[in-house]
């Protein structure tokens, strides 16, 4: 299940765990009491009050030490390295599917508000582990930062920037459409507008899915990759998975002619991802609102989302009279490692919890679940992102 818009970032260089104490503490925790319209996370009155959200959170919090933390930002970034070597395979194979995906971004610029801030980083284990990937991270000073992208404010490199050159960028939606037709024709038969009443489990096997007009489909595995309702789908056949939907916000915003396009994927300091759209257009992303099945949209989140973005691009860069809003809902484990594999019921699986990095990881999660369907030994080892890893209290 994929949003409609998102981000299109595709770079797994990024990526680390938002079940990190450290970063909580750090970023987030004095948030909710302080002006959290302000900021990027926050936490409203009808998650407080959700049963499913102090479920989740505790798990969360047990998953968010030092060490846990690293241990899961690694699971993700191999994870997510997988993915593009999976991604790179089958544009070689099916360059219709590229055509329709529209990589735009020539890399990722990091961009940080102060040096202290970049050395953290290039001090961090995520750097480490990109090197032991040969995922190239190039330290850059303000003048190299300027020359890779010279459409965004110069101020902003002053602490310098990290360069990741295989970032690259997607329009999610058009690529979910090239495969659909792809698989339609090797015989995939889509079923649209069906829901889901029951699951039907006899000797610890799904033998049917009951939908709503009564009618039974059968098979010999069931996959549920249903995003932020897996987990309620899951429960009919009595498995529990934790997750959590955690709203974000993204925005579609034109570029005035007079400035110049922009080239990379923009990380600015974990509050906003910026991004170019073959349209010259901008896609921003951002936001961590937990308050549950909340799909309506905030003008002040909206209003401070576009800040961060502007603060990035030289004055009037942004046709702020044009702005797209979108609301997503991003279905976070309670580590936010993916849920992955075979459940305690034989031949029901899982693919879901991908959280704000569904894009990023989708290939390569397919990938493993599809050869431990097939009897196949995938090439990462599955076990790792068992949606039954948490136990079941």
């Amino acid at each position: 299940m994929a949003s409609y818009k998102n981000g299109t970032f595709f770079d797994s260089t990024l990526y680390s765990s938002w079940a990190d104490l450290s970063l909580l503490y750090k970023k987030h925790m004095h948030q909710v009491t302080t002006n959290s319209k302000e900021k990027g996370f926050r936490v409203e009155a009808a998650a407080w009050i959700d049963p499913n959200f102090w479920a989740w959170g505790l798990k969360f919090m047990t998953n968010a030490t030092s060490k846990r933390a690293k241990e899961n930002g690694r699971k993700i970034r191999e994870l997510g390295f997988y993915s593009q070597r999976k991604l790179q395979e089958l544009l070689r194979m099916h360059p219709e599917v590229e055509d329709e995906m529209e990589p735009t971004a020539q890399g990722t610029l990091e961009v940080f508000q102060s040096k202290a801030e970049k050395d953290d980083v290039l001090e961090s284990d995520r750097i480490k582990h990109c090197a032991e990937f040969q995922f190239p991270l190039q330290p850059l000073d303000p003048h190299e930062a300027a020359d890779i992208e010279p459409a965004l404010n110069r101020s902003i490199f002053a602490p310098g920037a990290i360069f990741s050159p295989t970032g690259t960028n997607g329009d999610v939606h058009k690529t979910c459409m090239a495969l659909a037709t792809l698989c339609k024709q090797h015989g995939v038969m889509f079923r649209m507008d069906t829901d889901i009443k029951d699951v039907l489990v006899v000797d610890n096997r799904v033998v049917a899915i009951q939908v709503a007009n009564g009618d039974l489909i059968e098979g010999d595995s069931f996959v549920l990759a249903l995003g932020n309702h897996t987990a309620a789908v899951a429960k009919l056949a009595g498995i529990k998975l934790y997750m959590y939907p955690v709203k974000g916000y993204v925005l579609t915003v034109p570029r005035h002619a007079e400035f110049p396009h922009l080239k990379c994927n923009i990380y600015a300091g974990g509050n906003a991802l910026v991004s170019p759209l073959r349209d010259n257009g901008i896609r921003i992303s951002g936001g961590a609102d937990f308050a549950g099945f909340n799909y309506k949209s905030d003008p002040k989140r909206v209003a401070w989302l576009l800040k961060q973005a502007k603060a990035v691009f030289p004055d009037g860069y942004l046709d702020e009279s044009k702005v797209d809003t979108h609301v997503c809902l991003r279905p976070v484990s309670a580590d936010d490692v993916p849920l992955i594999g075979q459940t305690t019921v034989d031949n029901l699986f899982v693919n879901s919890g991908h959280g704000s990095k569904g894009w990023s990881l989708s290939f390569g999660s397919a990938a493993i679940l599809a050869d431990q369907i097939s009897g196949r030994t995938p090439e990462l080892n599955i076990e790792t992102y068992s949606p039954c890893r948490f136990g079941l209290f």
